[in-house]
């Protein structure tokens, strides 16, 4: 009997330090994601390897308990997004360049596996955005551009109808279509309202 209480009292005790680590952990964790979250905000362009190693534990245990993957997954393909500089057109340089084929590829990998519907819709406009970043000269290659970021647009629209930034993009790039002597009826059949954005300009909303 002694033994076994012996035992139990060892086990209890084992259990009662794993407990008291993976709160620490925990904290740990919370504060670190607050602190990448407030480095992005405050220079979303300077900033590298955020959100990796968060707590005190290796291997992400405390992540993995806690279901924060595609929490962090989100997080760090944002980040790859702005780096790209989707607003910016002219003088990008190839590095501007890479970055944003990095960001179309992570785009579009996440889009596919991210569970969330807002989430992954707001990833398909981010996604429609990046060859708008491109100043075009050629028409043809300009409609082939335009085209496949209005259907991207649109899928994101499906996905989240609430997505206020893809309707205005989708609506933006549909303006942008017809100025540029394209083909008058929209691909999707849908008017397009508001002001014309600036031919060969960066459009978009959301970013």
């Amino acid at each position: 009997m002694r033994y076994l209480e012996r035992a139990f009292a060892a086990l209890g005790a084992v259990i009662a330090v794993v407990l008291i680590v993976l709160a620490v952990d925990i904290l740990a964790v919370s504060r670190d994601l607050s602190d990448d979250d407030f480095r992005f905000q405050s220079a979303p362009t300077r900033q590298r390897s955020l959100w990796n190693d968060l707590g005190l534990l290796p291997g992400s245990s405390t992540v993995q308990a806690l279901g924060l993957e595609d929490d962090l997954s989100y997080r760090r393909t944002v980040a790859l997004f702005v780096l790209a500089q989707p607003g910016r057109v002219s003088d990008t340089g190839p590095q501007v360049e890479a970055a944003r084929g990095q960001a179309a590829l992570e785009l579009t990998r996440r889009s596919r596996a991210e569970p969330d519907s807002r989430r992954r819709s707001q990833l398909l406009n981010f996604l429609g955005l990046i060859p708008l970043a491109r100043s075009l000269d050629d028409p043809e290659e300009r409609s082939q551009v335009l085209r496949a970021a209005i259907g991207t647009f649109q899928s994101a629209v499906r996905v989240d109808p609430e997505n206020a930034d893809a309707k205005w993009n989708l609506e933006a790039v549909l303006r942008d279509f017809n100025y540029a002597g394209l083909p008058p009826n929209s691909p999707s059949g849908e008017a397009a309202g508001g002001q014309r954005s600036s031919p060969g300009g960066a459009v978009g909303s959301g970013y």
